[in-house]
């Protein structure tokens, strides 16, 4: 799609989306406080699920005046004249998928939240390339995101579990308490996380943010891990520490392992970034290859940083993120704007990846004095850096050798990556190895020798 759509078509489809992902956040930040009460015993599930909806209804409302009254100036920035409209529409579809999956991350089945994410993006590439292939262009992009939204909420909402009601004065209440700090921490951190594109599209163009979300999209792999473990690892906080048990041991393995994705994206994308870009989208987004790499790093800071983020959420200490979401927000702004006029658009890049690694050592800070005995750098985690650097080593030794303008010696080098890092992993790391039989085994793919 991004080749039929090019840079500039494919930069104005996430330039609504970075706009929305904005106006979405009094939305999610309700159902993330209604998550939060979820997993307490004290609150209704159905009065949570009840709250969530009514949420969706009020702010699908407002965001369809705001944009209709505020039409010109959207008109004037995208260049479509059905701008508002779009926009209005992947707010309604984005909202409804994202506050039903927040809910299913409070429930026992918060582990199928991945399969759910992966099912709604097989129909949303599936409805958007039919859309796109018909000539809508941008109106394709946004009539795909939002039928694959829609389609799937209602399954989402089957799989919570729990039939909606009208919520409580008292439910609302208690719900407000965690939302009044969890909304505007979603939204400083939606801005620190989308104004990378924000200030590209209004200050350089639609091109630059298309290439931009090429390198973006490209290491999105690099949060999977992140994105399951986030998913739970609040709520299991929540709920453990209302029964007062222990939480440390599990915040450590999610740190030993969320990263372990991320770490050899980020150093395939340091040797050989920009021939799997142009491998992978065409020359036309050859410029995505400089952002790719540091996009990757940021990823990789992340993954860390997403799971102190649940353990603030988790332990009842939201403002605390806010805190520090807005401080670097207000830093990633000035520096971004900054580097920006000094060394270009990739100096965008480069300020965020120091405002996240601020962002990760604040929130480490705040973490360890609430719990002291927690390793933030567990040896797993070593170990996985261990084995990127060695990857990178060879992969930058193998491209000297290949031509990569030719796309089965780029397969190769990626390939080869991929295969140094887990063996590598596999011959220094005991708990990897442990892991690996345990699933080989579990898979019957080995035989155990215990006894019986």
């Amino acid at each position: 799609m991004a080749r039929i759509l090019g840079p500039e078509g494919y930069g104005t489809f996430y330039f609504l989306m970075a706009i929305v992902a904005f106006l979405d956040n009094p939305v999610t930040g309700w159902a993330n406080a209604c998550r939060k009460r979820l997993t307490e015993k004290d609150v209704p599930s159905g009065e949570a699920v009840g709250s969530t909806i009514a949420g969706i209804v009020i702010f699908s409302v407002i965001v369809f005046v705001g944009s209709w009254v505020a039409s010109p100036l959207i008109t004037a920035q995208v260049g479509n004249p059905d701008a508002w409209l779009l926009l209005s529409l992947l707010f309604v579809g984005m909202v409804s998928f994202l506050t039903s999956l927040e809910v299913l991350k409070a429930t026992e089945q918060f582990g199928s939240s991945s399969w759910v994410q992966a099912g709604r993006d097989v129909v949303r590439v599936l409805a958007q390339a039919a859309l796109v292939a018909s000539g809508m262009g941008v109106a394709g992009m946004v009539g795909g995101m939002v039928v694959a939204n829609l389609v799937v909420a209602p399954i989402v909402i089957y799989l919570v579990g729990a039939k909606p009601e009208i919520p409580s004065k008292d439910t609302l209440r208690s719900v407000w308490e965690f939302a009044k700090s969890s909304i505007p921490n979603g939204v400083v951190a939606t801005a620190q996380s989308r104004m990378d594109v924000i200030l590209l599209g209004l200050l350089v163009g639609q091109s630059v943010v298309g290439n931009y979300e090429v390198a973006l999209r490209m290491t999105m792999p690099a949060m999977y891990v992140a994105g399951i473990a986030q998913g739970g690892l609040m709520g299991r906080i929540s709920n453990r520490r209302s029964k007062g048990e222990e939480v440390i041991t599990d915040i450590q393995n999610n740190l030993s392992y969320v990263s372990i994705i991320a770490i050899p994206l980020f150093f395939g994308a340091l040797t050989v970034g920009r021939p799997v870009v142009v491998t992978a989208y065409s020359s036309k987004f050859a410029e995505a290859g400089v952002y790719l790499a540091g996009l990757a790093f940021f990823r990789a800071i992340r993954s860390q940083k997403s799971i102190l983020v649940s353990t603030l959420d988790g332990i009842d200490r939201p403002e605390l993120n806010l805190r520090v979401s807005t401080f670097v927000f207000v830093f990633n702004l000035t520096l971004g704007i900054g580097l920006l006029y000094t060394i270009g658009p990739f100096g965008v890049v480069v300020a965020t990846v120091v405002s996240e690694a601020i962002a990760y050592v604040a929130r480490a800070y705040f973490v360890r004095s609430l719990m002291p005995s927690l390793n933030l750098l567990p040896r797993p985690l070593l170990e996985q850096f261990a084995s990127g650097v060695l990857m990178a080593a060879v992969t930058y030794a193998v491209r000297l050798a290949l031509p990569l303008s030719f796309w089965p010696y780029v397969a190769l080098v990626v390939g080869i990556g991929g295969v140094v890092y887990f063996s590598s992993l596999l011959l220094i790391s005991e708990p990897f190895r442990t892991t690996i039989r345990a699933l080989a085994e579990d898979a019957g793919l080995t035989n155990s020798n215990k006894a019986s």
